[in-house]
């Protein structure tokens, strides 16, 4: 395996739906990337990309500082050519196209209406107008391109629409898939090939994948982020598609692949789904041109979905996955890289659970203060929850107790004393994590952010000790 970690890319996933990350961030995170051993960036930009003319509504709230100006963009690329880091963008054509179908501009071209996932591949010219026209755009703001990514992952509503019910499925994602390829190939020809994820591939018979001739252009990334002991794809799947395809691209994750709400990772995991892709790749089944390992680093789990790991939280585990890929994971591995990121007198933990945990501080990475200030918060929702969830709770504190003041002093004082106890704390939580989080993402993300994880539970708080009758208060 470590030849091919070598010899091949290791592409890291920066996914910025409605995420933007502030430039002077990436100024510092792309060349930190490189030092890791990184030699490119799959870029998914989403509604962060300046989308002008009829697109021009696709940006983040349509509001600037949530979307990259182009001379932003060409300053990131500039950033990664810099420290000799290839660019491919990613551009949704079919699935996971919230972003845009959420408009009422394109709504009509949904394939189920109360849907905003799906595009219709039945609705043409319409539908590949769309998404050839968000390509154009894309590829002409980066210069030089040779490979762009397409999507084409988890479109789970195709096949629902009257006009596509009467159609193939399969025909109906390859024929829209070939549309693609083909005005690329005609309108775009300095690009080379066209990266596509492979999970919708998977079901199709092998004779329909070899009718459709366009897999000399097309390389698709096969995508698994399980840790060893339920990682699934087997050697079937390499024999179908070794006689349709010879050069394939495959897709871990260091974060954003473990819950939909997760805060922070579980490296253990992912350094176990890494361990597990070696060992497929060296399996005699895997006969085709392995070109490079995708990083994958999910910021949401859909364009409507809470944030799950923040970047600068997941930094540890990116860091000890791709030194994993390169060299194997070993404690001399783990080691090094916690020494290299600041954990001075210990390791990097590899699981977030349970808590309490210590929290690491005075690392040695960008924002490594959101770091602190999550696992902070973690140990403080742990606390949280273990006192309002308690049987001490339920029996001397509960709604019902409250309203009608039927209540013994002697068994709430503790627990009123610990819930004022944890208003303050979360407070402080709040007021040391919010300006790092402004250095990194926008004013927008850090209130959703807030508002989603940490908000909640301080409106919660403040909802009990309001109503504690005024001869309960300590």
């Amino acid at each position: 395996m470590m030849s091919l970690a070598i010899d091949t890319h290791r592409l890291v996933h920066l996914d910025l739906k409605s995420a933007p990350i502030q430039l002077s961030y990436l100024e510092k995170l792309i060349p930190l990337l490189a030092q890791f051993g990184a030699t490119g960036l799959l870029i998914e930009w989403e509604d962060t990309f300046p989308y002008s003319g009829a697109l021009v509504d696709i940006g983040s709230r349509n509001s600037v500082t949530n979307t990259y100006t182009s001379d932003e963009i060409s300053r990131i690329l500039h950033l990664a050519q810099t420290s000799s880091l290839i660019v491919i963008p990613l551009v949704q054509t079919i699935g996971h196209l919230e972003f845009v179908l959420k408009h009422p501009r394109w709504r009509h071209l949904r394939e189920v209406a109360r849907y905003p996932s799906c595009l219709c591949p039945s609705k043409t010219p319409a539908a590949v107008d769309l998404v050839t026209a968000m390509i154009d755009q894309v590829i002409q703001m980066h210069p030089n391109l040779t490979t762009l990514h397409i999507g084409a992952d988890e479109v789970w509503s195709m096949g629902q629409c009257d006009l596509c019910s009467k159609q193939s499925k399969h025909r109906l994602f390859l024929d829209h898939i070939k549309s693609v390829v083909t005005h690329v190939r005609n309108k775009h020809p300095s690009i080379i090939s066209l990266v596509m994820w492979d999970d919708m591939l998977r079901s199709i018979d092998i004779e329909l994948l070899r009718e459709y001739n366009f897999w000399d252009f097309v390389e698709p990334m096969i995508w698994h982020y399980q840790p060893a002991e339920f990682f699934q794809l087997n050697s079937d799947l390499w024999k179908k598609y070794s006689v349709v395809f010879k050069k394939v691209w495959v897709a871990s994750a260091f974060k954003g692949a473990t819950g939909s709400c997760q805060i922070l990772p579980v490296i253990s995991h992912h350094i176990s789904n890494h361990e597990k892709w070696s060992m497929v790749l060296a399996d005699p089944e895997f006969k085709m041109k392995f070109l490079g390992i995708a990083l994958t680093g999910w910021s949401r789990f859909d364009h409507f979905a809470i944030l799950c790991e923040l970047l600068p939280v997941a930094i540890p585990s990116l860091a000890l996955c791709l030194r994993t890929w390169i060299e194997s994971f070993s404690l001399e591995t783990h080691r090094s890289v916690s020494l290299a990121l600041g954990y001075s007198s210990e390791l990097i933990p590899l699981d977030p659970f349970p808590r309490p945990q210590h929290v690491a501080e005075n690392l040695n990475f960008p924002s490594w203060q959101i770091l602190t200030g999550v696992g902070w918060f973690a140990n403080f929702r742990s606390k949280y929850y273990n006192t309002i969830n308690s049987d001490h709770f339920a029996s001397w504190l509960n709604p019902w107790q409250r309203k009608n003041n039927h209540l013994n002093p002697m068994q709430t004082d503790s627990l009123v004393k610990a819930l004022h106890g944890l208003k303050e704390e979360i407070q402080l939580i709040i007021t040391f994590l919010k300006p790092h989080l402004l250095e990194v993402y926008h004013r927008a993300t850090v209130e959703e952010w807030l508002g989603s994880i940490i908000e909640p539970i301080c409106d919660n708080l403040a909802k009990i000790l309001e109503s504690l009758p005024s001869n309960l208060e300590l």
